[in-house]
């Protein structure tokens, strides 16, 4: 059996195109901020997304059947099963890597619509860790396994594979900076990628003046000033580069106490310039300072809203919504920085 549509869509509003409303962003079932009273709040849990059900109205039996087709679930099956990597339009137009299954969840909060992207052209997406959405309306697929990276129209159709020189061995993070450079982590390359705007291949990370290693970068970010950030996770570090490539500083150390690291992942920077790292063995994600002073740390090991299973990405938006990969709980949460309230 072939289906030759690459995003199937489950939908109950038609296919407009809809911002959401600030109000609807906010789920009136969470009241959770931190830091907690008297102390002024930064940071506010807005939702808490597990799956279709969340989404859109009466789909469950329609997500059903195509998870049947996609990954032989029968009776039992959860919309997310091991989500890692996001990208947002800051609109309600969220995309979510989900390796485990080989698939891109692609949620539309605004128009209540849930779709799946699990080819890419005639290749069937296997590991799928990364995802990106550059200015031009296209998103940058990594996939870990078959060694690539996919550019696809927002309805999931392939654009083009990236030529990586046969540099590429298992590309996971990707992020893209306001001059459309794609900043691709590789695993097992032990190296950044940098694409340029045209998609060729332009330069490596590290450069000669750094003189660590990578051991493994696996998620990695940019600011709005294209400076890059990427997460070590073997040597419990977050090393910054400026947009040349050229390394400025890292922070972070092993440990298991705030301001240090037990295992690094995603990684994100709000519109102040405060660096957000994930850790999925303490259950949160850790604000810093620019110099790598800790600010603030959010969420705990656990279940409940606003606690985290080895939480994996972690990315923000143009409005400075914080989307996190809830990993083992299956599902993602969507938080506020409060921007007003300026950490300081």
């Amino acid at each position: 059996m072939v289906i030759n549509t690459l995003l199937i869509v489950v939908t109950v509003s038609g296919c407009a195109s809809l911002k959401m409303d600030d109000a609807a962003w906010h789920d009136s079932r969470y009241e959770m901020i931190w830091p907690q009273p008297p102390e002024k709040a930064r940071i506010k849990l807005l939702k808490v997304i597990r799956g279709a059900q969340d989404v859109v109205v009466s789909a469950s039996s329609a997500v059903s059947k195509m998870f049947d087709f996609i990954v032989g679930a029968r009776e039992e099956y959860a919309d997310f099963f091991t989500p890692q990597c996001i990208a947002a339009d800051g609109d309600g137009l969220i995309y979510i890597a989900d390796p485990s299954i080989g698939l891109v969840h692609v949620y539309n909060l605004a128009t209540k619509e849930v779709g799946y992207i699990f080819q890419a052209g005639d290749k069937r997406l296997v590991r799928p860790v990364g995802v990106a959405l550059d200015g031009k309306k296209n998103l940058y697929v990594t996939d870990a396994q078959l060694g690539s990276v996919f550019k696809l129209r927002l309805d999931g159709s392939l654009i083009a594979e990236l030529d990586g020189k046969g540099k590429l061995r298992s590309p996971v993070g990707i992020a893209i900076t306001s001059r459309g450079q794609k900043i691709i982590a590789d695993l097992q390359a032990r190296k950044v990628f940098v694409f340029g705007d045209d998609d060729t291949l332009q330069y490596e990370i590290p450069g000669s003046d750094f003189k660590g290693e990578l051991r493994m970068p696996v998620y990695v970010s940019v600011d709005n000033k294209d400076n890059i950030y990427v997460t070590d996770t073997m040597s419990f570090t977050l090393h910054m580069f400026d947009p040349s490539g050229r390394y400025i500083r890292s922070i972070g150390q092993i440990g298991d106490s705030p301001g240090s690291f037990a295992r690094p992942k995603g990684v994100a920077v709000d519109s102040d310039q405060n660096i957000y790292v994930m850790d999925s063995i303490l259950g949160n994600f850790q604000i810093f300072d620019q110099q790598g002073r800790l600010l603030l740390y959010v969420g705990q090991e656990g279940t409940l809203p606003g606690e985290m299973m080895l939480p994996s990405g972690i990315f923000i938006d143009k409005n400075d919504r914080i989307y996190v990969s809830d990993t083992f709980n299956h599902r993602i949460q969507i938080f506020q920085y409060l921007k007003e309230d300026k950490i300081k």
